[in-house]
C-alpha cells in the first residue's frame, strides 16, 4: 500500500507541475485597444484610431493579427487602414478587413497593429469596432507557441466617437472698424472747415 500511495503521489505531483504553469499563462491574456488621435473632431476633419495589443505578462512574442472593421451611426465614414511598423500587411490574401504579420516575432507592450483612418461626416456620435475573435486561423492574435498555452487569442474592442459640429468662422473685423473710424475723422474734419467758413 505504501507503494501505491508513492506511485499516487508522484502522479499527482507531475499533474501539478503540468497544470499549475498552464494557470500561469492562462491568467494573462493580451488585450485590444483603440486609441483615437484627436479628441476634438469637428465636420469635415479627418481622423485616426490606433489599434493596440497589450500582450502584458505573457511573455510570447505576436506573430499576427486579424480583425474586422465595424462601424456604427453615421456620423463619419471609415477610410482605410496603415499596418503599425514591424508587420507586413496580409489583408488583401486573408479575410479580416486588416491583418499583418511579424517575422520574427514582435514582443512588447502596446504594440501598434495599425491606424484606421476616418472621415467626421454630421455631428454626432458614433462607434468604431475591432472584431477580431479567433478563428485559429486569420482572426484575432497569434503569438508564439508556448507549452500549455493556446497561441491565439479573440479580442474584441469598441471605441465612441463624438462629432461636433464646424467653428463657425469669424469676420476679420478689423478693416471694419479703419475705414469707419477715417469716415468719422472726415466729417470731423469736414465740420470744423465749415465751422471756420462761417
Amino acid at each position: 500500500m505504501s507503494k501505491n500511495l508513492l506511485k499516487n503521489s508522484f502522479f499527482a505531483f507531475i499533474l501539478l507541475c503540468l497544470y499549475i504553469p498552464g494557470l500561469v499563462f492562462a491568467a494573462s491574456i493580451p488585450t485590444i485597444s483603440l486609441n483615437l488621435l484627436d479628441t476634438d473632431i469637428h465636420v469635415g476633419d479627418s481622423f485616426g484610431v490606433q489599434v493596440l495589443a497589450d500582450g502584458d505578462g505573457i511573455g510570447l512574442g505576436l506573430l499576427s493579427f486579424g480583425f474586422d472593421v465595424n462601424t456604427t451611426g453615421s456620423a463619419f465614414d471609415y477610410n482605410s487602414y496603415s499596418i503599425g511598423s514591424g508587420f507586413d500587411d496580409d489583408s488583401s490574401f486573408v479575410l479580416p478587413d486588416v491583418a499583418g504579420s511579424a517575422f520574427p516575432a514582435i514582443v512588447d507592450n502596446n504594440v501598434l497593429l495599425a491606424t484606421l483612418n476616418f472621415t467626421a461626416t454630421t455631428v454626432g456620435t458614433g462607434s468604431v469596432q475591432a472584431l477580431g475573435l479567433t478563428d485559429f486561423l486569420f482572426f484575432g492574435l497569434a503569438y508564439e507557441s508556448a507549452p500549455f498555452t493556446s497561441s491565439w487569442y479573440g479580442n474584441n474592442a469598441a471605441l465612441d466617437i463624438m462629432i461636433n459640429a464646424a467653428p463657425i468662422a469669424t469676420v476679420p473685423l478689423p478693416s471694419s472698424f479703419a475705414l469707419f473710424g477715417m469716415g468719422l475723422i472726415g466729417l470731423f474734419g469736414f465740420r470744423r472747415r465749415l465751422i471756420k467758413q462761417i
